[in-house]
């Protein structure tokens, strides 16, 4: 099939389509580096909310740096029929809907070099939230975060986000849908069923369903779909009910009402940061969206969330990793393992400076020792941000963390300047290239300057 793109030039396509959804059809170019997607219906109406989309409201144009995570529209087709164009994404390194991550059986029908492991989710977690963070950072709403539109490969803890010819920009691009049941946030379910038009999507519905997804990939369940049944005669009306006007998180703290029943994983396994976004975006976000938790909170929460996590020593574990949770025994959620040795791991929490020299304040980093865990710069300095590391030397480890039987927990210095140690009364200076023990009571000065942070350090009993 030939295609006339709105610049004028042609390029070739299969004939057959390779997918199908309610808006259009999906075909493959013949040298694989795009897709098209040709409307069922053709409405020329749509064509300059197609061109702002591909032009000025361009958030890849404007940003180089997130071209990788977005299926950006990059042509508009005029023949066969209107249409739009994007790169192919799989292309290079194959992805999969998000929904293939969602249930245990469908995971193991995945190709075992995608499939990673829960580490590798919270890292695709991240990355999901800081898309967000991008589109709604210029005043844009995706209208349909939902499994289906975020393509990922959870090994390589990439996530690309498509559909994004259906883009809304307030009191210029109306919304063209209302988004995907399981994901449309509350009140516009609850519009809908009293036949409201009034209550369309926007950045807080979007916020809403990002915090469904980030749940149902790390705890492979929906936080609203427990055993409560709204409406015994009429499944349809349950559903609506369960994720509109009656919607109730399965762990809300006031209401067990709609809880599983125990034991269930809940995200109490995500520590106490992400537990407490959850608890926020469904318990007061359910009923009040200006309360719901922003993408730049998840993302730097998922971010630290990831330095809390400890390898299982099950080898036959699919979660292969966890949270080392405050106080509680190391044991993996997933398979009940416990981790037995070494017998104490090292917590280093993290101190921003405040004020005059010396004077620090808790911040919200927690940092879970292993072997072979390192630090960076967003680590040591409170005025970077991971997000922030766009350049190989921004990403290189300043400090690792190293165990071994005879010398216990050490501290080796790879690149940081300045790093000093001050045990009891006794402050000493730890050069490059050498290591220090790990005492508990210990902090450690990652720097100089008025952006170093403290690390101070505990021992965990395991």
């Amino acid at each position: 099939m030939r295609i006339l793109l709105d610049d004028g030039t042609t390029e070739e396509y299969e004939d057959e389509p390779f997918s199908e959804g309610g808006q259009g059809r999906l075909y493959l170019s013949r040298d694989k580096k795009h897709v098209i997607k040709l409307y069922h219906q053709e409405n020329r109406a749509r064509l300059p909310a197609l061109q702002k989309i591909m032009g000025e409201l361009n958030v890849t144009r404007h940003d180089p740096s997130a071209a990788s995570l977005f299926a950006w529209i990059n042509g508009i087709v005029r023949r066969p029929s209107l249409g739009v164009r994007m790169l192919n994404v799989n292309r290079e390194l194959p992805h999969r809907d998000l929904t293939w991550w969602f249930s245990p059986k469908t995971v193991k029908r995945l190709p075992e070099d995608m499939r990673g492991n829960w580490f590798d989710r919270t890292c695709v977690a991240s990355e999901m939230a800081r898309i967000a963070w991008k589109l709604h950072g210029v005043g844009l709403c995706h209208s349909d975060f939902s499994g289906a539109n975020f393509l990922v490969n959870v090994a390589r803890h990439r996530a690309v986000l498509i559909d994004l010819d259906n883009l809304v920009v307030p009191d210029v691009l109306p919304p063209a849908m209302l988004g995907t049941a399981e994901y449309m946030a509350p009140e516009i379910v609850a519009a809908y069923m009293r036949g409201q038009t009034d209550i369309r999507p926007s950045i807080q519905t979007d916020l809403h369903s990002l915090a469904v997804l980030i749940y149902q990939l790390l705890l492979m369940r929906h936080p609203l779909r427990g055993p409560k049944v709204h409406d015994p005669e009429n499944a349809e009306r349950d559903d609506q009910l369960a994720f509109g006007e009656r919607a109730l998180y399965t762990e809300d703290p006031n209401d067990r009402s709609n809880r599983p029943k125990d034991p269930f994983r809940g995200a109490w396994l995500l520590g106490e940061e992400v537990e407490s976004l959850m608890r926020r975006a469904f318990t007061d976000g359910l009923r009040d969206p200006s309360r719901r938790p922003v993408a730049a909170m998840w993302r730097d929460a998922l971010s630290r969330m990831a330095d809390q996590h400890v390898p299982c020593v099950n080898p036959e574990c699919e979660g292969k990793a966890f949270i080392l949770l405050r106080d509680h025994p190391a044991v993996c959620p997933w398979c009940n393992t416990r981790i037995t040795y070494p017998k104490q791991i090292p917590v280093l929490r993290l101190y921003s400076s405040v004020g005059q020299a010396g004077h620090f304040q808790q911040d919200k980093g927690r940092i879970v020792g292993w072997q072979s865990r390192t630090l960076h710069r967003w680590h040591a300095q409170s005025n970077f941000s991971e997000h922030e590391a766009t350049r190989p030397e921004d990403r290189a480890p300043l400090v690792e963390l190293q165990y071994d039987k005879r010398h216990g927990w050490v501290l080796y210095n790879i690149a940081l300047d300045d790093l000093r140690v001050a045990d009891v009364s006794l402050v000493r200076k730890v050069p490059l290239g050498t290591a220090l023990p790990l005492r508990e009571g210990q902090k450690w000065l990652l720097g100089a300057g008025n952006a170093a942070r403290l690390a101070l350090v505990t021992m965990q009993s395991v």
